[in-house]
């Protein structure tokens, strides 16, 4: 064989290898019976929850989200595994010290993912290529082999009160399903449905540029061909969204919708 054609050869063989990858990896996640749901930003020892947070008490509570979906998380668990799937919650912090926390996170069953430093920008080891903070609960997820991800957040336009009524699901490209699906849910049954949101309904982003909020983190499960979503839906600096989630019983109905909106995503993957 000569040289020309043993490189073509050679090209051909890898671009046959990929093809092949990819497809398994289509196939894989299409046919998961998995849901991976992340708990957003971190918990450290003597110092609380390390996420968005409410200005102040006088809405009548103070919340944080990282706190907020340990206490919750579990919800949105309980109705995707009635469901029939298998669902796993991570975290990449330390284990709650309060109490509370700590019984209702090993209720969850909570993955704490061992992160050297939370803050750091690390390297994922399933795409090189893809770097930020927070990738490991990206790369565990995908260890997992799952067929969608999500990662359970609140928003905060300010640090200050602040009426905001954009609220989204952030995706990949490959999530845009499953980020439509999930907001129609919440359209459904909790925007101007308790939580007021003055006529806005719930948006869909794809988001694909790794140097804003949780790009690399969509990317990579994106170059893994699974549906992943950032749940950037409440804002807890809008104080009728925080009143509202101040309330336990509409915190769980807030949950119990992300979990159904991913329930239906999975039920309509093949139809």
């Amino acid at each position: 064989m000569n040289k020309p054609a043993h490189l073509i050869f050679a090209l051909l063989c890898v671009l046959l290898g990929t093809q092949c990858t990819q497809q398994r990896l289509q196939r894989q996640a299409l046919e998961s019976p998995t849901v991976v749901l992340d708990i957003g930003h971190y918990y450290a020892p003597g110092k609380g929850g390390q996420g968005a947070r409410t200005p102040d008490a006088s809405q009548g509570a103070q919340l944080e989200e990282c706190e907020f979906w340990y206490r919750y998380a579990h919800f949105v668990k309980e109705v995707v595994e009635q469901a029939g799937y298998h669902c796993v919650v991570c975290n990449r912090g330390e284990t709650p010290t309060d109490p509370e926390l700590a019984r209702l996170a090993r209720q969850s069953g909570v993955v704490q993912i061992k992160t050297p430093i939370p803050t750091a920008v690390y390297r994922s080891q399933h795409h090189p290529d893809r770097m930020a903070v927070g990738i490991l609960s990206a790369d565990y997820a995908l260890d997992c082999k799952p067929g969608a991800v999500v990662f359970l957040h609140l928003n905060s336009e300010s640090d200050s009160w602040l009426v905001s009524n954009k609220g989204a699901f952030y995706c990949n490209p490959v999530g845009v399903t499953l980020a439509t699906t999930m907001a129609n849910s919440m359209n459904l049954s909790i925007f101007d449905h308790g939580m007021p949101n003055n006529g806005v309904p719930c948006g869909v982003v794809v988001r694909t540029d790794g140097h804003r909020g949780g790009g690399d983190w969509l990317n990579t499960c994106n170059e893994s061909f699974v549906p992943a979503v950032i749940t950037e839906v409440a804002f807890l600096s809008n104080p009728q969204h925080a009143r509202f989630l101040a309330q336990p019983a509409n915190a769980e109905r807030f949950a119990r919708a992300i979990g159904i909106g991913i329930v239906r995503f999975m039920q309509q993957r093949k139809s």
